[in-house]
């Protein structure tokens, strides 16, 4: 199956720097093959217009299509209502906002509970969150076994009559994992509580039946699956999305207005305000065609076969640490892992230099980080395209991984500044009751560090020390900095920009520039926030 499929991906066929391009980053987003990008060309140079209430050829006919992928998307999530039951968004983090916002702010208050899980994604921890501020409501989180699972014995205790809401990612992005989310559903529906199923990483391969899964809500997004970004979807149950408010407002969406009342469009319409987005839900349409060609059990299995081989290798490896169901288990195609002594980021630049392309982070999933009690992790994912050779050549990239940072960090990209306070830091560890604090862990990129300040009464800079759990990048320039800053005033601290940036001599590589600028942008903000609290008193 591979080869042929390889040839309908020519960015497949590239190089990084001389090097062939292997790509592990699908979870993040899946390339896009011809016979779904050559539908753009296709309705941009014949039928280009907006959809409906046009009265002419083109409009017609870009209407026709663009409901009819509606009716085809339906249908590859097992939806029987059709278009009605199908809504275009985004995106799967669109999607979910438009249940919580357009359910959620709608029915909840306080006293009503919504129960999620500790892997969900950033798209629906963080907007149930805002819900249940704005509400009241109350929301629970669904514990994660060591094993990667999702612990069903405390999802029974938490769902309960005050549940409202069962909001359950349906693959993990992370560890992998395939939630049984029928189960789930049938406890919450026992209590009459809405199932909200987040599919971003199950839609993409797996063959998915929302309605035998039990979901009153399935969220996915198109350039997971082979198809544009900019485009996903949700399906609803009829009857509910009939009774439920819009998310977003304006055209398309009404069906009669006056300067005193509007009405609402029927369904899908009611939830599509504005020009959609046409091109892209029409070639949505061609990637659900061209994955079903393939097969969606054949997909499923040859990820799951290249994410057995590639977690088998990783884990007879002593100084490798991987996360999630064990090899032999069923899952997704993707393994996250860490290397002892390398940092995400800096694995990540040297697979670079290999031509393979993986990401590092904590993905979106920071409270599951948390628990895991890692700052981030290297994950590697794999689709249809994808071949045993590829993963052979990541494995390969990683062995002795600490030894070629070493040399990474020696290069000529870097200036000699950093490997010096790489081998030695300086300043490194905390100090006692500073006078200032500053965390970086709440960036999204992974990187896990803290400055301390002690300021003198004259407002410098009397001594400055870090701790990190970042990358060597990112450790390297807070070392320098703790140097720098030393003796100037917090006010010039609060001014400075660009500082490493001049003290490097522009010397690091563009794809490091955030660990690079990342440490200097942290101490800048703490300056800022140590003024503003020193004003206020």
């Amino acid at each position: 199956m591979t080869d042929s499929v390889r040839s309908d991906f020519p960015i497949l066929e590239r190089d990084v720097d001389g090097q062939d391009l292997v790509y592990l980053d699908n979870a993040a987003t899946t390339q896009t093959p011809r016979q779904v990008y050559d539908v753009f060309e296709e309705y941009f140079s014949t039928y280009n217009a907006n959809v409906h209430r046009g009265i002419h050829t083109l409009s017609h006919e870009a209407s026709i299509a663009y409901e009819q992928a509606h009716d085809r998307l339906a249908e590859f999530v097992g939806a029987s209502g059709g278009r009605e039951e199908l809504i275009f968004t985004k995106g799967a983090t669109e999607s979910i906002n438009l249940v919580a916002y357009g359910l959620g702010l709608n029915e909840l208050g306080p006293g009503d509970q919504v129960v999620t899980t500790e892997m969900e994604h950033h798209a629906s921890v963080v907007t149930w969150q805002q819900v249940a501020k704005k509400t009241g409501a109350d929301i629970d989180f669904v514990r994660v076994t060591d094993d990667g699972h999702l612990d069903l014995e405390h999802a029974n205790e938490l769902i309960g009559p005050d549940t409202a809401v069962v909001s359950v990612v349906h693959v993990s992005n992370v560890l992998g994992t395939i939630n049984p989310v029928a189960k789930l559903a049938e406890m919450a529906h026992e209590h009459d509580a809405y199932v909200v199923v987040d599919g971003a990483q199950s839609a993409p391969n797996r063959p998915i039946d929302v309605e035998a899964m039990g979901a009153d809500f399935f969220a996915f997004s198109g350039h997971k699956m082979a198809g544009p970004t900019g485009i996903g979807a949700l399906y609803g149950k009829r009857e509910i999305l009939e009774e439920m408010e819009p998310f977003l407002f304006g055209g398309e969406m009404i069906r009669h207005v006056t300067f005193e009342h509007s009405t609402w469009n029927e369904l899908p319409w009611k939830f599509e305000a504005g020009t959609p987005p046409i091109a892209e839900g029409i070639a949505l349409a061609a990637a659900a065609d061209y994955l079903e060609e393939i097969g969606m059990d054949a997909i499923a299995a040859h990820e799951n076969d290249l994410a057995q081989y590639a977690l088998e290798r990783l884990e007879a490896r002593e100084d490798v640490t991987t996360y999630g169901p064990p090899a032999g288990e069923e899952r997704s195609g993707l393994v996250a892992f860490n290397v002892d002594g390398v940092h995400g980021h800096d694995l990540s630049s040297l697979l670079n230099d290999r031509g393979i392309a993986v990401r590092a982070g904590d993905h979106c999933t920071q409270p599951l980080h948390d628990a895991l009690n890692i700052p981030g992790s290297v994950r590697a994912s794999f689709y249809v395209y994808n071949t045993r050779e590829e993963v052979d050549a990541l494995l390969e990239a990683i062995d002795d991984a600490r030894a070629k940072l070493d040399a990474y960090l020696q290069s000529d990209r870097y200036h000699d500044v950093l490997y010096d306070h790489h081998c030695d830091p300086r300043n490194a560890g905390g100090l006692e009751n500073p006078d200032l604090v500053k965390s970086s862990e709440e960036t999204s990129c992974g990187d896990d560090g803290e400055f301390h300040v002690d300021v003198a009464p004259d407002g410098t800079i009397e001594a400055i020390a870090f701790e990190s759990e970042s990358c060597a990048v990112s450790s390297a320039v807070a070392s320098i900095l703790s140097m720098e800053l030393e003796g100037m005033t917090v006010q010039e601290v609060a001014a400075i920009d660009g500082l490493i940036a001049d003290r490097l001599e522009g010397r690091y590589p563009a794809l490091r520039r955030d660990c690079v600028e990342g440490p200097e942008d942290v101490i800048r903000i703490a300056a800022q926030d140590y003024l503003e609290r020193a004003g206020a008193d």
